[in-house]
């Protein structure tokens, strides 16, 4: 259900549109199996039992030239999302502790 609904969210979110990159990605019909596959890294990043088997996180969005602000927006839907649900503090730090922990690997240069 988070997952869902920061998925729902992000491809909507006008200050990530602006980056033409994401913007046709959001267009392309693949967002079922992302949220597949986002599901199963947050359940990983969690301890288990799912593991993620999809593409390293930057190899995975290398084409998109995700930039810092944009990357924080993207943290600040899931902890929307993470708040709309009632997910305790703990919790909802642990997850966003393991997506900060990544910003290296998903911020790219601009196109």
């Amino acid at each position: 259900m988070v997952v869902d609904r920061f998925s729902d969210q992000i491809v909507k979110n006008p200050k990530l549109l602006k980056n033409p990159a994401l913007a046709a990605w959001n267009k392309s019909g693949q967002l079922p199996s992302l949220k597949f596959m986002r599901t199963l890294w947050l359940c990983e990043q969690a301890g288990g039992p799912f593991q993620y088997t999809g593409k390293e996180l930057g190899q995975a969005h290398k084409d998109l030239h995700i930039l810092p602000e944009e990357f924080d927006e993207v943290g600040a839907e899931i902890a929307r999302a993470l708040d709309h649900f009632n997910v305790p503090e703990r919790e909802k730090g642990e997850v966003l502790a393991a997506i900060v922990a990544r910003k290296a690997e998903v911020v790219g240069q601009p196109a």
